[in-house]
């Protein structure tokens, strides 16, 4: 069920798309005295729930604090589209890795997908809204990196996406800015704030606790255990696991030093009518192929949902719906009379090698964040992954290892990434003058 856009607002959330057409929230009450537990988890986006479900769900007794409200962050902001892979490019983990370890890790990522569909599908999640399909776009001619991309992930990876021709691609999205595709028929959108929502309630259901409005302030040993502080209370438990993400805010300084929170924005439209489908003659997300990519959909209700930029300057730009504007309206220039009902940033979770972090960081202490923008299929991923050690021992997710803690270079981390984001554009630029 998708309900149409209301004017009501949960007060908590930022104004988005997604807290528009949400289910009710969660209205978790503060952590008002001190409980104990197995396991305590901080942070209650995508990874967070996904683990308290899976541990949950395995007999274990989980408390999850969160600072705000269940996917308050990226993991209710973003641009709702699943597919598999990691912000890494895929020829870089083989040239790390080698061949049979980067198919490995894709199959994992493959399987964070299966389990968001299966989740949704299997416990009736409401509002979730899958819609089948994505399609990654190039903005300048390269029809054979594209089809050698096709025969690659088909033949090595066992995973069959088709090639898309200028022809073809320009009936699906209807702009002369897109050149070359690839359509991923596994891939799809959907309403991440309302399977974030429907799965806390399914860990609730089964047991687990969940506190929202409670930030966790300090953490110390007591003997075996440890002591999380919050504000009004405390949890003792054997083992923590942090998943803050893009949000980590200086708990765990240590792991703060790893992570570089990288803003992107997202902006929505009033319903177009029928001048959706003379924009996007498909079902399917599309997003395009550089860095700091242009990502785009339309939901449910006929709205032209658009995000992209990425900053490592976690502050809002004043004029943020006119650089959204200028986005969509130099592809879709019909759109220039179009209202945008909303805009909204969010944060992410990067490390400098773009591979998430799945961990043991030292004794009782987990990290599983450093999503980099692929929480939606990464989150669902790592709940398994880390119910599998904890609770059996289990070891696949120690072929993200090589992966390890990387600084992020502190106060130049986000002038880097900056950097970096602008050379890539610049690069992009001259591809897009030469080929297009």
């Amino acid at each position: 069920m998708t309900h149409p856009p209301s004017e009501q607002v949960c007060p908590s959330y930022r104004d988005t798309y997604y807290t528009r057409t949400m289910e009710p929230p969660l209205d978790a009450n503060p952590l008002p005295e001190r409980v104990e537990a197995d396991i305590c988890i901080i942070g209650g986006g995508i990874a967070g729930i996904s683990c308290a479900y899976e541990l949950t769900k395995a007999g274990m007794s989980v408390i999850l604090l969160e600072a705000d409200q269940i996917a308050w962050g990226a993991s209710g902001r973003n641009g709702g589209i699943v597919g598999p892979g990691f912000a890494a490019d895929g020829a870089a983990i083989e040239k790390k890795l080698g061949l049979a370890t980067a198919v490995q890790i894709f199959d994992l990522s493959r399987e964070g997908v299966e389990i968001f569909q299966e989740y949704t599908k299997k416990l009736d999640l409401p509002g979730v809204d899958i819609r089948p399909g994505s399609l990654s776009v190039s903005r300048y001619r390269g029809a054979q990196g594209m089809q050698d991309y096709v025969r690659h992930k088909s033949d090595t990876y066992s995973y069959p996406v088709e090639y898309v021709p200028t022809d073809t691609l320009r009936e699906m999205v209807r702009t002369e800015r897109y050149f070359d595709g690839v359509y991923d028929p596994q891939g799809f959108h959907a309403h991440s704030l309302n399977y974030c929502l429907g799965l806390a309630r399914e860990t609730q259901r089964l047991g687990g606790r969940i506190f929202e409005n409670t930030r966790a302030l300090s953490m110390s040993r007591q003997g075996a255990d440890h002591l999380v502080t919050t504000q009004a209370g405390s949890v003792l438990c054997k083992t923590v696991i942090l998943c803050q993400g893009g949000m980590v805010d200086g708990f765990h300084k240590r792991l703060q030093r790893y992570l570089l929170p990288i803003g992107t924005f997202v902006a929505v439209t009033e319903p177009l009518g029928d001048l959706a489908d003379e924009i996007v003659n498909t079902t399917a997300a599309i997003v395009d192929t550089r860095m700091a990519c242009d990502y785009f959909r339309i939901t449910p209700d006929g709205r032209l949902l658009w995000g992209g930029g990425m900053t490592g300057n976690a502050k809002e730009p004043a004029d943020l719906e006119q650089q959204m504007r200028r986005a969509f309206t130099s592809v879709f220039p019909r759109l220039a009379e179009v209202k945008t009902d909303a805009t909204w940033s969010g944060l992410l979770g990067y490390a400098r090698h773009r591979m998430p972090y799945l961990r043991e960081m030292h004794d009782g202490i987990w990290a599983a964040t450093g999503l980099g923008g692929h929480g939606v299929n990464i989150g669902p991923l790592f709940g398994r992954l880390i119910a599998e050690a904890i609770v059996d021992n289990g070891k696949r997710h120690t072929v993200l290892d090589p992966y390890g803690l990387t600084w992020n270079g502190s106060a130049f981390g986000p002038l880097a990434a900056d950097t970096v984001y602008y050379w890539e554009a610049v690069k992009e630029r001259y591809f897009e003058w030469r080929y297009g």
